[in-house]
């Protein structure tokens, strides 16, 4: 089943507009498929939104190094992603995303395996790798896994969402931020953008955990 709903969305191609200083707002969609595409579309700034909570990446936080989708054939590096300090024209301040090349970034604000809440992802869908091209072929049920700290995560995806972006209203951005920042379930978002030949929409999945397999 497919469920478009109108929303704000920032990961994974454009990014959201937040307070200087502050990690960009995200926002994101719901479906089980439709319509997005990645990382060029135009870098539009929202009103400032409430930054989700910052994790301080220490030495005892494992990071996701690798994720694989095999229903896809989605096997890609992981990095770890930022966020920049711009200007618009009218010399508003905000920030937006950063997107990884060639690999899958991980939101430095999001939380890690073994860490309760939201593990975010992003990635371009038809640039510099298009690593999460394929999202919109994903179905309920198919199988992630995240590869951290010598250990695999089993998820299955849950949800497939795709939303407006370039010409969603402020209120449905703000609306579906939810879907990026912290959650009081575990889960693992991924985010792009939609379709493949424009980036006027983003895709969001949402996998559940399934269990945590044996140390490699």
């Amino acid at each position: 089943m497919i469920l478009i709903v109108a929303v704000g969305l920032i990961a994974g191609c454009g990014r959201s507009a937040s307070a200087a200083e502050e990690a960009p707002v995200q926002a994101v969609a719901e479906a089980n498929y439709t319509d997005l595409t990645n990382a060029d579309i135009a870098n539009r700034p929202v009103a400032p939104f409430k930054a989700p909570v910052f994790h301080e990446v220490g030495a005892k936080r494992i990071l996701p190094s690798r994720l694989v989708v095999p229903s896809i054939k989605v096997d890609t590096p992981i990095v770890e992603l930022g966020w920049s300090t711009k200007q618009d024209a009218a010399g508003a301040v905000f920030s937006e995303w950063d997107v990884a090349d060639y690999a899958a970034g991980w939101h430095k604000n999001s939380s890690l395996p073994e860490e309760p809440g939201n593990i975010v992802l992003s990635g371009h869908n038809n640039i510099r790798g298009a690593v999460f091209r394929e999202l919109d072929q994903l179905k309920r049920g198919d199988e992630l896994v995240l590869y951290a700290g010598g250990q695999e995560y089993a998820y299955t995806v849950d949800e497939v969402l795709i939303v407006p972006e370039k010409f969603a209203t402020e209120e449905q951005r703000l609306d579906n931020v939810r879907y990026i920042q912290e959650t009081k379930d575990d889960r693992l978002t991924l985010v792009s953008c939609w379709p493949r030949n424009d980036n006027t929409h983003r895709i969001i999945v949402v996998a559940r955990p399934e269990k945590s397999v044996s140390k490699k």
